[in-house]
């Protein structure tokens, strides 16, 4: 994966997953938490995908 590829060049590639709408008033994809989100992420560099939130259900559809 792209991520584990620019280890050895000291680079850091993530993903953060943001559940639903950022709005001010979100419990966790305010614009607040989301920029300490993407600074623990830059500065821990621990993983490639964070998540904010839980993810929301998914209903089956038609398609697996």
């Amino acid at each position: 994966m792209l991520h584990d590829s620019l280890v050895p060049e000291n680079i850091c590639a993530a993903q953060l997953i943001i559940p639903g709408a950022v709005r001010p008033d979100a419990e966790h994809s305010s614009p607040d938490v989301l920029a300490e989100r993407l600074y623990d992420a830059h500065v821990r560099r621990d993983g490639f995908r964070h998540h904010t939130g839980p993810l929301p259900d998914r209903t089956p559809g038609p398609f697996p």
